[in-house]
């Protein structure tokens, strides 16, 4: 009977911390309970169980082994520290003395997981707070209740595990699927035309091109998103969005997720606009506003985000964040715009099944402002319309299509915005010299060389320029310097050619 009712109290006490004091089932077994406190700090783990003690060298044994158990979850958890406590429930104490066991034991001299132990016996159960003041007189009854007891914390157990899987699997990741379609196609359309590298392809099928944009080709804000520049850019994209974009259509829903895909990515390409003078394409944005969804989702079960998903996540996008303010190529601006893109959507647009209320109609007001407000920044912000840089790349592809008057105005805009790159005023120069400008190309040419001395195929362009102005001397000059530099074949017939006296122009 006495051991019955130490069975009945252990049922009783575990009851009473998960129901009373909100604690969460880890594990259990007819003998063992681990219940973890989800509220404390440092992270509390509470460890039950039910044993009659007999000798202390056990219980030591027990204690010991118990540590690294703590420990094992301390990891599992991520937790900076932990603090477990083992209850026993015993008919009677041990028969030796046992009392240095209620002394703190640690995993490692860090004292990251600190273990307490502690013995209720017999004698003691009346002092708890857990005591049950009703009369347990049969065995009958005793077993009825255990029985009772077991089945509540089996059934509120799997209710709490069932909420919490619902809040992960609300939705199908159709969508999510749809776009990684849309996406492969229109990748494999920009190769087919021309090259997903390619500047002025790229700016073709919709890219963002601030000039455009300016000029009031906005849809380019939203084309962008489809579009991806290389097979890597494509893949990396792909794989996040795949993961990411399936977990958050599978919380929010599949028409909350595209809500929150396209505010995002369209927030991701204003602030790319605003703050990114380069052609920009790529789910980018679209993608981080999934970070950006998946946090708000932390501040609405935050203890939930930290025991899944959370320290990862924000690992992650620490990362990402990091390595987009590292290398200069990679856009931040769109991502940290997307981030905050999505954060603002989910909040509009809310988790399923919540309380309708007018926080999300004001969250909507504060983003439209947030995208106007940005929006209205890039078209006043006028050093951000164009690049120096990206002039002269596109002067180049026009270059390589033969297409001079396309390339022409570029190049120029590129050497008169200040791009101090010799290949700017060298491939300037060659369009000059082929509308016949021959003095502007010298000129150019030699704004070339100061930059580059050791530019070979200047050396050669200007002894050709010189050519044409009939100043042979300085083009002997130019073509030796260009040999010495580089002694190609090219430039060696030249220099014979112009051993030769007299030499007629037009030396191509």
């Amino acid at each position: 009977m006495d051991r019955l009712q130490q069975d009945y109290f252990f049922w009783r006490f575990a009851h009473f911390y998960i129901f009373n004091k909100g604690f969460r089932v880890l594990d259990q077994s007819s003998r063992e309970i681990w219940l973890e406190d989800e509220e404390s700090k440092p992270k509390k783990i509470l460890r039950i169980v039910r044993v009659d003690i007999d000798f202390s060298s056990w219980l030591r044994k027990d204690v010991v082994q118990s540590v690294k158990q703590f420990e094992r979850i301390r990891r599992h958890m991520r937790c900076r520290k932990l603090v477990g406590e083992n209850i026993y429930i015993s008919l009677y104490p041990p028969v030796d003395d046992w009392e240095d066991v209620r002394t703190a034991y640690f995993e490692s001299e860090k004292k990251r997981t600190t273990v307490h132990s502690n013995v209720i016996d017999k004698t003691k159960t009346h002092e708890t707070e857990v005591t049950d003041s009703s009369s347990l007189e049969t065995i009958e009854d005793i077993e009825m209740i255990i029985l009772h007891l077991k089945q509540q914390i089996r059934q509120a157990t799997k209710e709490r595990e069932h909420k919490e899987k619902s809040l992960f699997f609300y939705g199908k990741p159709i969508a999510t699927v749809a776009l990684l379609v849309i996406i492969a196609f229109m990748f494999y359309m920009l190769e087919q035309v021309g090259s997903s590298t390619s500047v002025l392809t790229l700016i073709e099928f919709g890219a963002k091109y601030n000039p455009l944009i300016i000029g009031g080709e906005w849809w380019r804000l939203f084309t962008a998103m489809f579009l991806h520049i290389g097979f890597l850019h494509l893949f990396m994209n792909s794989l996040a969005l795949f993961y990411l974009g399936s977990a958050v259509e599978r919380m929010y829903g599949t028409w909350r997720f595209l809500f929150i895909y396209f505010v995002a990515g369209l927030s991701g390409s204003i602030a790319s606009f605003a703050f990114n003078e380069q052609v920009a394409a790529g789910a980018s944005g679209a993608i981080f506003g999934c970070f950006g969804a998946l946090l708000y989702f932390g501040t609405i079960y935050r203890k939930l985000f930290f025991r899944t998903m959370g320290k990862s996540l924000l690992t992650i996008l620490v990362i990402n964040l990091v390595f987009g303010f590292a290398v200069p190529m990679v856009d931040n601006g769109a991502h940290i715009g997307g981030l905050i893109g999505g954060f603002f959507a989910s909040v509009i647009v809310h988790l399923p099944k919540h309380k309708k209320s007018f926080r999300p109609f004001l969250f909507l007001m504060f983003t439209i402002l947030f995208l106007l407000s940005l929006f209205w920044f890039g078209m006043s912000n006028e050093h951000k319309a164009r690049s120096p840089v990206l002039e002269l790349q596109i002067g180049q592809e026009y270059l390589q299509q033969d297409d001079i008057e396309a390339a022409y105005p570029f190049l120029k805009r590129a050497v008169e915005e200040g791009a101090e790159i010799p290949e700017a005023s060298f491939l300037l120069a060659y369009a000059e010299a082929t509308f016949e400008n021959y003095d502007t190309a010298k000129e150019l040419l030699v704004q070339t060389i100061d930059m580059k001395e050791d530019f070979h195929e200047a050396h050669y362009n200007l002894s050709l320029v010189y050519i044409e102005l009939n100043e042979i001397e300085e083009a002997r000059y130019s073509i030796d310097r260009a040999i010495q530099i580089y002694p190609d074949e090219m430039y060696l017939d030249l220099q014979e050619r112009l051993s030769e006296s007299p030499l007629k122009k037009g030396v191509k």
